[in-house]
């Protein structure tokens, strides 16, 4: 009756969680498509692609262009129309115009970087989307196998009692199964609190708020083991070719060398350039130009200064690109180890650990049942089975987390959705 009456309240409690609405089904697939339509972060990523491309226009523009009129030798208390004198200029000034070569070039390559910002940022919410999707699936098996368990401590608690009544079993086993199953009862309460939570984490990532749509969903996949057989010496030639931080890192070290030659460039004069249409005695048959250049007579103040810090500034930055190479080739041999460590655990407890635990709790059930013994060595041999399959599980969640950080780090899907490397 209790494990009736707890069922039901199992239903209940998934009818408040997921809505008396149509539930969808979400693969990891669909998650990820999801999350990179919907998170603010990418869109802000592309948004700034564009902004970078509309920075390159103005940055290569000339400056606005001067148009005036003057009229001179006007005659003292008269109107501005007895003028002796009038003229009309347009003028232009520029910088010299390799200086427009170069900050086109250094634009193009923020461009690059507003691109590569865009691909980290992806590649940071694709890791999150199938991290909070696996640890759904992680929830959701120890949702069921706290249910499982719940189920056995009802059992035995009510053979206990039996036991005790007819004599066979002592007091002391019938309180111990209680506890048992006053905490099969607890935990699974905090599992199904951990799964809310997952699924909230998961909301978060597919770029939903508070009021998101994760919870009308059904996770289609499930939880298995799938060998990816990632070969090193690839993963190694050619993740510095696909990491956006090393990218963007190369990339500013570049867009140093052009602030550089750019300081130099500003040895070289401005220039400016002027039209006049003059009016003289009311004769309109006169016009004017003139051409100006500007002369760095500063020089050992301000294009020395320049040339100084861009030269110092090309430095910092090639400093901080190996830097950055250092960094992330550190992360990847890290996460490599991970991955080859949770790799040797996940088949250890599939070949090794858990047919021990199975068989120790087959033989166990039925000693007990059989009177061969005390309820205490039935309860260690099911902790046993019990935390193995935990142990499994939470490996096995390690195993795939080290595989999505090792794409992260590669800049690029290792393998695609199905399991099958790249």
């Amino acid at each position: 009756m209790n494990i009736l009456l707890y069922l039901l309240a199992g239903a209940l409690s998934f009818i408040e969680l997921y809505g008396q609405v149509e539930i969808n089904k979400l693969s990891l697939d669909d998650a990820v498509m999801t999350g990179l339509k919907n998170n603010p972060e990418v869109k802000s990523a592309v948004e700034n692609i564009s902004a970078s491309e509309g920075r390159f226009w103005s940055g290569i523009a000339l400056p606005k262009p001067e148009i005036g009129i003057s009229y001179e030798y006007v005659p003292v208390n008269s109107s501005l129309g007895n003028y002796g004198e009038r003229t009309i200029e347009v003028k232009q000034s520029f910088e010299f115009p390799s200086n427009y070569f170069l900050k086109g070039s250094r634009l193009s390559k923020e461009e690059e970087i507003a691109v590569y910002k865009l691909k980290l940022t992806e590649r940071s919410v694709i890791y999150q989307v199938k991290t909070s999707y696996y640890k759904v699936l992680v929830k959701q098996y120890q949702v069921k196998s706290a249910e499982e368990n719940l189920i056995i401590s009802d059992d035995f608690y009510k053979k206990a009692e039996i036991r005790q009544n007819i004599g066979e079993g002592t007091n002391l086993e019938r309180l111990t199964a209680n506890v048992q199953y006053t905490e099969a009862k607890s935990n699974l309460e905090i599992a199904r609190n951990e799964l809310t939570a997952a699924l909230a984490e998961l909301n978060y990532s597919l770029g939903y708020g508070r009021q998101g749509h994760a919870f009308n969903y059904r996770i289609t996949d499930s939880l298995y083991f799938n060998e990816h057989n990632i070969i090193p010496e690839q993963l190694y030639k050619s993740y510095e070719e696909t990491n956006p931080h090393i990218k963007i890192a190369e990339i500013n070290y570049r867009i140093s060398s052009v602030d550089k030659s750019l300081a130099w460039s500003s040895i070289l004069p401005d220039l400016n350039i002027a039209y006049f249409k003059q009016t003289l005695d009311g004769d309109n048959g006169f016009y004017g130009a003139s051409f100006g250049i500007s002369v760095p007579l500063w020089f050992m103040f301000d294009q020395r200064g320049k040339i100084q810090e861009a030269a110092a500034n090309q430095s910092i930055s090639e400093s901080e690109m190996q830097m950055t190479k250092n960094v992330t080739a550190l992360r990847l041999s890290s996460t490599f180890t991970d991955y080859e460590n949770n790799l040797k655990q996940v088949k250890l407890y599939l070949n090794d650990i858990l047919p021990q635990a199975e068989e120790i709790y087959r033989t166990a059930i039925k000693s007990y049942d059989a009177g061969e013994l005390t309820y205490l060595e039935y309860l260690q041999a099911k902790q046993t089975l019990i935390n193995s399959r935990n142990n499994y599980i939470n490996t096995l969640f390690n195993y795939y987390q080290s595989l999505f950080q090792i794409e992260e780090i590669a800049g690029q899907n290792i393998f695609d959705i199905s399991g099958s490397e790249k």
